[in-house]
């Protein structure tokens, strides 16, 4: 049998997902707006395009810590991340560090106007409607160093942490694929309410036009916003708040009953989830407010699936509630709940903190509890003195009010929308307004499969400079998805097999797009002189998302 050579090697170069990625970044020319904007920096081996673009691959397929994505590059090809051998050598975490810095200084304030002009203009974009909405990006960390705008301070954190600081990312994304155009990162105590009017100044220099829908969450719902957005021409769709006063007269109205308000259904909307459950149904009247006081439409609208939802709710804190106050009954009369009023106090926090104030009836009742006391010592005996001792004692009685829960489902479901178009149609109105969920899965995205936290920076303006990382690779993960669907309807394909164990689905997502190419590699096996190498064989399931997502399969040879 003949030795095996000494020589002889097999090598693995992994492409993965990469070269898909590589395509969608240079159809938004992102190394040559980078490479304007940013120049090339010291080491023109290895620029500050390049180095951006390795981070956006890192986010959009293996999240991990800085000073570990020089490793994980250094387990692909090279070519899959458009680096030579010796570009990818000289790929450190000093030198990532150093393009994010680059990334938040004043010369990069064209890099992304400029991306979303090529984004709108190489994969024609519709932006007659632009969605907005914020979250919170939350931070480990002291970070005592934050001084300059945008600053990592406490602030509502909408992931329930306010023991932690953190950052608000606002996102505008088009109602064409849910595909992001722009971006701000404010400070972690900067309130919604306060970040409209310059974003929408900035839209209409971006889309060199005024008259395009604006669609905001109740935040947007204020005199000055809204006269910002209308002052020149421009249209919005928006909630009113409860806080104003056709909201909370309405919601009296509703819960008086009389007269009976009757609700006109408008709108069905099958259950995207469940096909067996039963659809969402929408109804609006004409009894409530017509009009706010600024004179905007207001469309009065009633979901089904809503209303289970409040329903669901209130029962909830309703129970969370009598346990609260079960458990209060227990400590009645023991060290600081001696009193009426220090017993009522704690009520009222219980019910206020779940509430249901008004829901539940709390009376606290005094009685008097008396217990008889021998006054001589021994066995008690016919006759013997006995003294008697009242003690005056307070219980709470708890009981649902049922007259105010009845009158409080009435409104369960309602929420009225306030809008400047006059000839559109009220379902027209509500699908404009019910496009917002899928914004909010680009920033659910961030935090699930991207893992936009936790982030393992100090310094606060390279936090800022990650945030903007993730901004272009939720834009390059949103065109990615949108032509795939697009392409799917184009050649009337319904389902494509992309999931685990080969199961089809009718709506692909970019993770699970990318999932399909992990495992792509080529091999070369090298024996002294002599290299073979074995290209890569796609499958079917590749080839099929390569022809959908138009990307060249010469890429992967």
């Amino acid at each position: 049998m003949p030795r095996a050579r000494l020589d002889a090697a097999l090598r693995q170069h992994r492409l993965g997902p990469h070269p898909l990625i590589r395509h969608f970044l240079d159809r938004l020319n992102f190394r040559g707006i980078i490479r304007d904007s940013l120049g090339v920096g010291l080491r023109q081996s290895l620029d500050h395009a390049e180095v951006l673009s390795v981070l956006v691959h890192n986010v959009l397929v293996s999240r991990g810590p800085m000073y570990r994505v020089g490793e994980w590059a250094q387990r692909l090809a090279p070519q899959a991340l458009g680096l030579t051998a010796e570009q990818l050598a000289r790929l450190n975490d000093d030198r990532l560090a150093r393009s994010l810095d680059r990334l938040v200084s004043p010369s990069a304030r064209s890099v992304f106007f400029r991306l979303a002009l090529r984004a709108i203009k190489d994969f024609e974009l519709s932006h007659t409607r632009v969605h907005f909405d914020t979250t919170t990006v939350t931070l480990f960390g002291q970070y005592d160093t934050a001084r300059s705008e945008p600053k990592i301070t406490h602030g509502y954190n909408k992931d329930h942490r306010p023991d932690l600081k953190q950052l608000v990312f606002g996102l505008d994304v088009t109602a064409d694929g849910a595909v992001p155009l722009l971006h701000h990162v404010f400070s972690g105590n900067r309130t919604d309410d306060s970040v409209h009017i310059r974003n929408v100044d900035e839209l209409r220099a971006l889309l060199g036009r005024e008259d395009f829908i604006y669609v905001a969450d109740s935040k947007l719902c204020t005199s000055a916003n809204l006269a910002h957005v209308a002052g020149l021409g421009g249209r919005f769709v928006t909630v009113l708040p409860r806080t104003h006063k056709e909201d909370q007269v309405f919601r009296a109205y509703l819960r008086a009953g009389q007269p009976p308000v009757r609700w006109r259904i408008f709108h069905t909307i099958a259950n995207p989830r469940r096909q067996g459950d039963p659809p969402d149904v929408y109804a609006t009247t004409t009894a409530g407010p017509q009009a706010t006081a600024e004179g905007y439409r207001i469309l009065w609208v009633k979901s089904s699936q809503k209303a289970q939802v409040d329903r669901h709710a209130r029962e909830d804190h309703l129970r969370k509630a009598e346990i609260e106050l079960k458990d209060l009954a227990g400590k009645v009369g023991k060290r600081d709940l001696r009193t009426h009023r220090s017993v009522a106090q704690r009520v009222k926090s219980v019910l206020t903190a779940q509430r249901v104030v008004g829901f539940l009836d709390v009376r606290i009742a005094a009685y008097t509890e008396m217990e008889s006391r021998h006054l001589r010592r021994g066995r008690p005996r016919p006759g013997d003195p006995v003294q008697t001792i009242r003690r005056r004692k307070l219980r709470l009685c708890v009981r649902r009010n049922t007259a105010a829960l009845k009158a409080e489902a009435r409104t369960d479901g309602v929420f009225p929308l306030v809008t400047n178009l006059k000839s559109h149609a009220k379902r027209e109105i509500l699908e404009i307004y019910k496009y917002q969920p899928y914004l909010e899965k680009r920033f659910a995205l961030t935090k699930s499969e991207y893992g936009v936290a936790p982030i393992f920076l100090k310094k606060p303006a390279r936090v800022v400079g990650l945030l903007h990382v993730y901004f272009i690779a939720i834009m390059v993960s949103a065109l990615i998805e949108r032509q795939v669907r697009l392409a799917m309807q184009a050649e009337g394909i319904a389902k494509i097999p992309i999931l685990p164990e080969g199961r089809p689905t009718t709506t692909p997502t970019t993770p699970r797009i990318l999932e399909n190419f992990a495992d792509v590699a080529w091999t070369e096996f090298q024996e002294g002189e002599r290299t073979v190498t074995f290209p890569v064989e796609l499958n079917n399931a590749q080839k099929l998302l390569l022809k959908l997502a138009e990307v060249p399969q010469t890429l992967y040879q």
